[in-house]
């Protein structure tokens, strides 16, 4: 085991191999063109995946072709299956616009994903080992094209990431996407700095025990404090670090969701607590300002049970500045089980707009950022993303067959 820990920058060829295998898996059925989605028998009688258009499946063995996926847009988005715990995951693009996988790529034990907000890339954090399963650990970034999906850059980083899991805003971009930040959960915790624009590690950042990473500016972001606050870490090019920390803005019984939503355009952080009520953190100024916080549930849902469920169940429109929660009927300390409905919320007022009822189990939710914006439902059991209208709530796209276990939802507009 000890073996599997070690911090080892100079990866073998067996690790090199390895990634290039994970490489090599990028998106040849991928990058689609349009065409209805259906399913039809291949040449040697197989059924072909549902989610490939007419242009993918016809004579896809004798006349293989890798086509370019469209320019990203608003309703452009990424879905990650960490596969239950696999040590190879898939990372699945989609167009929300007509509900078709343009492409995949492979990546390692517990990947994060992330998207530029200029759209030209998207990447994984990610964790391999040199006998797949176990030996000498290397842990890289992975930069892809957003069109061609062909990688762009390859960045080794010390063997640090993955005990964050599959939670978002533990690895991110900085505003000008030059920068990722990814965090280290250890008992001396730490947040790596990558330069994405020069291709290269740089250096690990000495931080306070606090938790998630949301960037405020290129030098400066933010994190929660095990005492209800938020901590201000400025950085320099030299590695220096500054802490501010804010006032407390929670209850030490007022334990908040760790999948929060977060917009890096808008600087609001949307924090919901287990029982569902909200709080609101806006950081654009460079400075943590707290909004006025208010409850999802009335007292009569409380007492019905309606509680906050999902693996990321929240989601933020910056435009109409609604909130979306999930949330069901639930026994207590169940916060992580699928729920049936979304609670549509005015960030400003606290108050209720609609409710949305999805008709089975959902896990993960996320909103794009357009002005007729997307509902985005992902069922981890059933593996399909439902693609709704956020307005409405009825469905115009179903996404299946997306890997063994889907979880996590990003986006370049956010």
């Amino acid at each position: 085991m000890e073996e599997t820990m070690t911090h080892a920058h100079n990866p073998s060829e067996m690790l090199k191999r390895y990634r290039a295998a994970l490489i090599g898996g990028v998106a040849t059925l991928g990058l689609l063109a349009g065409g209805a989605a259906y399913a039809q028998e291949g040449p040697r009688g197989s059924e072909l995946p549902k989610q490939l258009g007419q242009e993918a499946t016809s004579d896809l063995e004798d006349n293989p072709v890798i086509l370019s996926a469209p320019e990203p847009d608003a309703r452009r988005i990424y879905v990650t299956d960490p596969a239950h715990f696999a040590v190879t995951t898939q990372h699945f693009t989609v167009d929300g616009n007509t509900g078709k996988v343009l492409g995949m790529v492979d990546g390692g034990f517990l990947a994060n994903p992330f998207a530029s907000s200029d759209g030209s890339f998207f990447g994984i954090a990610s964790t391999v080992y040199s006998r797949v399963a176990k030996g000498q650990r290397d842990d890289y970034i992975e930069v892809y094209d957003s069109k061609t999906h062909e990688v762009i850059a390859d960045i080794d980083i010390p063997e640090s990431r993955f005990l964050v899991g599959t939670y978002p805003w533990m690895t991110t971009l900085t505003p000008d996407s030059k920068s990722l930040l990814f965090y280290q959960f250890t008992p001396s915790p730490q947040v790596g700095l990558v330069d994405i624009e020069n291709k290269k590690f740089v250096r690990m950042l000495d931080v306070p025990d606090c938790y998630h990473i949301f960037p405020s500016g290129n030098d400066t972001f933010f994190m929660h404090c095990r005492s209800g606050t938020m901590a201000k870490v400025t950085f320099d090019k030299d590695g220096k670090v500054e802490v501010k920390e804010t006032e407390v803005f929670h209850a030490e019984d007022e334990y908040l969701i760790n999948t929060p939503a977060f917009s890096l355009k808008a600087g609001q952080i949307v924090w919901p607590t287990y029982e569902g009520k909200i709080f609101l953190v806006d950081i654009s100024s460079g400075e943590a300002k707290f909004g006025q916080h208010f409850d999802v549930f009335t007292e009569e849902e409380k007492k019905d049970n309606w509680r906050v469920g999902g693996w990321l169940p929240v989601a933020y429109h910056r435009g109409t500045n609604e909130i979306y929660l999930l949330g069901d009927q639930r026994a207590k300390w169940t916060h992580k089980y699928s729920s049936r409905f979304a609670f549509v919320h005015d960030a400003k007022t606290g108050k209720r707009i609609r409710k949305i009822d999805f008709g089975r189990d959902i896990d993960s939710i996320a909103v794009s950022q357009d002005d007729n914006p997307q509902l985005y439902a992902l069922s981890t059991g059933e593996k399909t993303l439902y693609i709704l209208d956020a307005a409405t709530g009825k469905e115009q796209h179903s996404v299946p067959e997306l890997g063994h276990g889907p979880q996590v939802i990003i986006a370049h507009d956010n």
